[in-house]
């Protein structure tokens, strides 16, 4: 937990989180090509969009810079001495940046990957397992036909660290505070994409 006589550390790493997760990624590695990443697609600055619209390997290089911008904010956190619960607020800012970019007036992605990174870096062991559930169902879910593959893999890979909660030796509050964050990706997605299709 944060020392009740440093908040200065807590204001330093949220700012720190918001900044990393503002770094616009997706539309950099367009812009190298010579695409709009907002005006193809969903419009969406992401490492999905990126993927079909520019390329596979353009799509992975934003995927992973995105992933480790969502770990470095944790890894920044737990320098400056945030843990357990608090360092959910640095994660919230990181995504709070992807989802609007200071950089981008304001535009941004869904934020899965940036997600990810965090989830991996907070949890490494289980983290990793549910990340890989939840990439596993929805690629299922993909060929299934399913309109929101990403939706059914947040499901279950988050459901997965909701079930191993009562045996967990994480905090309660922490696994429950990235479960709510993942919802919260999940619904700025779902709602995103209804809302540009519309």
């Amino acid at each position: 937990m944060l020392p009740l006589d440093a908040p200065q550390f807590l204001f330093v790493a949220v700012v720190a989180g918001y900044l990393l997760g503002s770094f616009p990624t997706a539309v950099l590695v367009s812009r190298m090509r010579g695409v709009d990443i907002f005006s193809v697609g969903p419009g969406l600055a992401g490492a999905t969009n990126v993927f079909r619209q520019v390329g596979p390997a353009e799509g992975v290089a934003v995927m992973l810079v995105d992933v480790a911008k969502g770990a470095l904010a944790i890894g920044i956190s737990y320098r400056l001495g945030i843990t357990g619960e608090t360092a959910l607020l640095p994660a919230l800012a990181t995504l709070a940046g992807h989802w609007r970019s200071i950089f981008t007036r304001f535009r941004g992605g869904d934020g899965v990957a940036t997600l990810v990174g965090i989830t991996i870096a907070l949890f490494p062991i289980y983290g990793l397992v549910s990340v890989v559930t939840a990439m596993a169902v929805s690629i299922i879910a993909r060929l299934a036909g399913q309109p929101i593959p990403t939706l059914w893999g947040g499901i279950a890979g988050y459901g997965f660290l909701l079930l191993r909660l009562p045996s967990s030796e994480e905090s309660s509050l922490l696994v429950l505070g990235v479960v709510f964050l993942a919802v919260m990706v999940l619904a700025h997605g779902v709602i995103g994409h209804r809302r540009r299709a519309a």
